[in-house]
């Protein structure tokens, strides 16, 4: 197999980078730091959705009253969200008018689970999620999220960009060019998406099959449908975490760390000899 037609796509959280979530339960009030995703969360719903909000926080909901209402301040200040994950037959639009109407989680939730993630060691790329329980019509879950890169990330995006494989992130984490890319010097920023549904990941793999093998590095079931479209799937397992088996079907190979990436490229030259 010539790498120079060979394209990458990785996921973010799980994959890249280790994600680091503070949620909290808005039934219990309980805030504490969760290794179970967003996306398994959401699944444990009769009706879920996940939705990020369009926004840094430092620039508009920290200074903000902690006894004001979450969806009054979305609205005063026309904060848009991304739904990146939801049950079928749910829509975005009425993901969005059950956050807005909420009456229950305040900016003092979120400003609590900031302080938490604050804590840990992450860099500062930071976002806020909210679970919506559609079947109740409220949020369920407040989650602050943050990142940092898994120990071998940097060389392996600099040995593929050394074998002239390009590379792209499609992540469902708020990530934003401008922050990320720096962090990133080996993949170019207009190969970074943040924020992406898992029918938005599979669709990048779709364009980019027309002039390239794909390759889709995965680990949830966020990842599933790009994954399958895929040339070659590659599941990662560097990252605990609930997943589904058909994760496991779908996988032609299966990593614990992710330089284990370049060696999955050099077996499939070998084989194609």
């Amino acid at each position: 197999m010539d790498t120079l037609e060979l394209a990458v796509v990785f996921d973010g959280a799980g994959v890249l980078y280790a994600p680091f979530r503070i949620i909290k339960d808005m039934g219990r009030g309980v805030t504490k730091r969760s290794r179970r995703s967003g996306l398994t969360c959401t699944d444990r719903l009769e009706k879920g959705a996940m939705a990020i909000l369009k926004t840094d926080y430092g620039e508009t909901l920290e200074q903000e009253d902690p006894s004001k209402f979450l969806s009054d301040v979305i609205k005063e200040k026309k904060i848009e969200n991304k739904v990146i994950y939801k049950e079928k037959g749910i829509s975005d639009r009425e993901v969005t008018e059950a956050i807005l109407r909420d009456n229950h989680v305040k900016l003092g939730d979120v400003h609590e689970t900031m302080s938490f993630l604050r804590k840990c060691d992450i860099l500062p790329v930071i976002g806020v999620g909210l679970i919506v329980d559609m079947a109740k019509g409220v949020i369920k879950y407040v989650i602050a999220g943050g990142i940092n890169f898994f120990p071998g990330t940097q060389k392996l995006l600099s040995a593929l960009h050394g074998l002239g494989v390009k590379t792209f992130v499609s992540s469902g984490d708020r990530i934003e060019r401008d922050e990320i890319a720096v962090y990133l010097p080996d993949v170019p920023p207009d190969n970074i998406f943040g924020m992406q549904k898992p029918e938005d990941k599979r669709d990048l793999v779709m364009r980019l099959k027309a002039k390239h093998k794909v390759m889709m590095v995965g680990d949830d079931i966020n990842d599933y449908l790009a994954l399958c479209e895929a040339d070659i799937a590659v599941l990662s397992l560097q990252e605990e975490a609930d997943r589904q088996g058909k994760l496991f079907e779908i996988a032609d190979f299966r990593i614990k760390d992710i330089e284990e990436v370049k060696d999955v490229i050099e077996e499939m030259k070998e084989y194609a000899k």
